[in-house]
């Protein structure tokens, strides 16, 4: 896990562009062809973002491949012969501290403005089934715990994902609120506004970092 609170590297904020704007554009139900716009619109959110440091950081997962696994997967990667593993990109997800590091425009039900946000987590189609988003999670709670001084942490959860729902509920996480069902008229899904009480870390425990595709499936 690698944390950005200064200038991410141009390659992997392409990389980055490409992944959030495929979640964006099927979260918001948008047609294939206006897909090269929102990505346009993605990679500009990326820079006014950086603006906001260190209000906010960029929390970038990568993992360990062999070459000789997954072969589908491998025709699309650059092979690097001259070693035995390959560091891949896997997934991100931004954190928000406080007020001043806030989304201009967040989703609905909006969460309050001082309190931590975590938003935009993304991984990988074909890492699903790695638990990765549970990483991201827990490392961006630890991160919070010793970043902010409210240790109330928010996050917004599409209704239709159960996976990621049942992932937050697991971890701690309870629905405070509940879009209408008037936001499908804005073409838009509708969102769980979740929270959880962070506890006052001392020691953080590796135990807390992982958990099985099986724990998270009720």
């Amino acid at each position: 896990m690698k944390i950005f609170q200064n200038k991410t590297p141009p390659s992997l904020r392409a990389v980055m562009a490409w992944l959030l704007t495929e979640s964006f554009a099927e979260s918001i139900l948008l047609p294939s062809r206006f897909v090269s716009m929102l990505g346009y619109l993605v990679k500009q959110y990326l820079f006014e973002r950086m603006e906001l440091l260190p209000n906010t950081a960029t929390l970038i997962s990568f993992y360990r491949k062999r070459k000789e696994e997954g072969k589908e997967e491998e025709e699309r990667l650059e092979e690097v012969k001259e070693e035995d593993e390959v560091e891949l990109f896997a997934g991100t997800v931004e954190v928000c501290f406080n007020k001043k590091g806030v989304v201009a425009s967040p989703p609905t039900p909006t969460p309050p403005k001082n309190s931590p946000y975590i938003s935009n987590m993304a991984v990988k189609k074909s890492l699903w089934r790695r638990v990765i988003e549970w990483h991201l999670l827990k490392a961006s709670e630890e991160l919070i715990s010793q970043m902010s001084s409210s240790k109330e942490v928010y996050l917004h959860c599409r209704m239709i994902d159960t996976t990621p729902f049942n992932m937050y509920k697991k971890a701690g996480y309870d629905i405070v609120k509940t879009d209408t069902i008037l936001v499908l008229l804005l073409l838009q899904r509708r969102n769980h506004l979740m929270c959880k009480k962070l506890p006052v870390l001392t020691n953080f425990s590796e135990s807390d970092m992982f958990c099985s595709q099986e724990e998270l499936t009720p």
